[in-house]
């Protein structure tokens, strides 16, 4: 299947779950179907020509994309358990909660539609959690009554925002005003049509990237030593400065490159998460190789990635140190340090390669990537012919986000017993990452000698 991709179609589904789930018009699905598998030869049409743009923007945009995401996040941590205080959170809705929030703002600008209704993150989350029925469920203005409505509501909020020309405003990502100029412009779409499709940024933004650094910070805060070990990474990624003058409040300046570059053991840990969180299944239609054209298939990764033969006995739990030597090897050191590739194929201990066995971010050569999903890809107009092109933005979304926590806050559990990471609420046809079935409910307080510090991040 991987081998012969260029036999294999994506876009038959993803025009199946245009209409569907954003509730495109005709004339919409006429532009979206135009040439949508390459039929003229020429890559014109809008998925096509979407597809290049957005692989292109995560080559060329990517240190605006990271640069804006690391300024909007950060006022939430600086906001949590202010100095001297404990803080209970139900700490899942509170990551996604903000989460949320500061990679909308990140992508849409200031005037983003969550920034300015924070209630929109839990429709968005309602509506996604529906997905799902929503494809497959007729009526669901009567069947998925909640559901629908949130839909409804993020689609007004959106194309409130896209009536009003938010996307023109200064903050606002390059990548989302290229998107509206193709979209509307070249294309033609309406505002309406342009901004029901653009829910699809917020799911490739947030889908899975929030439950992957929920997961992490959960493993990291379950193991002892794994904490210990994983925060004085992040130490020395840390520099602090004396507080402006006539104040007190001193900076904590996170090196985010540092960060994927020499942390071994927190990178490892990531890639860890992912092979056991990120057990989507990947789907294509087949044309020519071995089956009917028009036949369906699907690969399970939660099989690859719990496959005992490659991942040994442990393949069932969590082993933080297990990606070490795929990090180490490609590890860099002072001036010539570069990020090595979180989809980098897994190196066992012995040195082996297992191509293939590592599915996260799509990795080898499978189309496209698992890490947003099938979905995913379809929100994203995106017919990927490569590993994810998002995956190095995600990884400083995800490590950015834990390592702030992990540096400078303590969790503790209300009756102080030593927290677990809760049960999941399992696997599901369309999302790529499992989500926690109930949350975990903290007391956050700020680390001992960090309590009047304010976080800043660069790149």
């Amino acid at each position: 299947m991987h081998k012969a991709h260029k036999t294999l179609s994506f876009n038959t589904l993803v025009v199946q779950a245009m209409r569907a789930i954003f509730g495109f018009d005709e004339a919409s699905m006429q532009v979206i179907e135009d040439n949508m598998n390459n039929e003229r030869g020429d890559r014109s049409g809008i998925l096509l020509e979407m597809h290049d743009m957005m692989f292109g923007a995560f080559v060329q945009q990517i240190d605006e994309l990271n640069a804006n995401f690391l300024e909007c996040w950060t006022p939430h941590i600086n906001a949590l358990a202010p100095a001297g205080s404990h803080e209970p959170i139900s700490l899942w809705y509170w990551l996604r909660h903000h989460f949320s929030i500061a990679s909308a703002a990140s992508l849409y600008g200031p005037e983003s539609p969550l920034t300015l209704n924070p209630s929109l993150e839990n429709d968005f989350w309602l509506f996604e959690n529906r997905i799902g029925p929503l494809f497959s469920v007729p009526y669901p203005s009567v069947f998925l009554r909640k559901a629908y409505q949130a839909r409804q509501r993020l689609f007004d909020a959106f194309t409130e925002y896209t009536e009003l020309d938010r996307y023109k405003l200064p903050g606002t990502s390059r990548l989302i005003q290229t998107r509206a100029e193709m979209t509307l412009g070249q294309f033609g779409l309406t505002e309406r049509m342009f901004a029901q499709g653009e829910l699809s940024m917020m799911f490739a933004a947030v889908v899975n990237t929030v439950p992957v650094a929920f997961w992490l910070l959960s493993y990291i805060l379950a193991d002892r030593e794994l904490h210990a070990e994983v925060r004085a990474e992040i130490d020395r990624c840390v520099d602090i400065a004396g507080g402006e003058s006539g104040g007190t409040r001193r900076r904590c300046v996170l090196n985010v490159t540092k960060l994927k570059t020499q942390s071994p053991l927190f990178n490892s840990a990531l890639r860890e998460t992912l092979r056991i969180t990120a057990t989507m299944n990947i789907n294509r239609t087949g044309e020519t190789f071995l089956v009917k054209k028009g036949s369906g298939l699907a690969i399970a990764a939660n099989v690859m990635h719990f496959d005992k033969s490659v991942w040994g006995d442990d393949a069932d739990v969590f082993n933080a140190r297990r990606f070490l030597p795929t990090t180490e090897k490609s590890k860099g050191e002072g001036e010539g340090s570069r990020t090595a590739d979180i989809a980098a194929t897994f190196r066992d201990a012995k040195g082996k390669l297992h191509s293939g066995a590592f599915r996260s971010f799509g990795g080898g050569t499978l189309r496209p990537s698992n890490f947003y999903s099938c979905v995913l890809v379809v929100l994203t107009m995106l017919q990927g012919n490569n590993v994810c092109p998002g995956r190095q933005f995600a990884q400083t979304e995800i490590q950015s986000v834990v390592a702030l926590l992990v540096a400078g806050f303590e969790f503790d559990m209300p009756d102080d017993t030593t927290y677990k990471p809760p049960p999941s609420e399992g696997s599901k046809m369309i999302a790529g990452v499992s989500k926690p079935g109930v949350d975990a409910d903290v007391h956050v307080r700020r680390r001992k000698g960090y309590e009047d510090v304010e976080w800043v991040c660069e790149m």
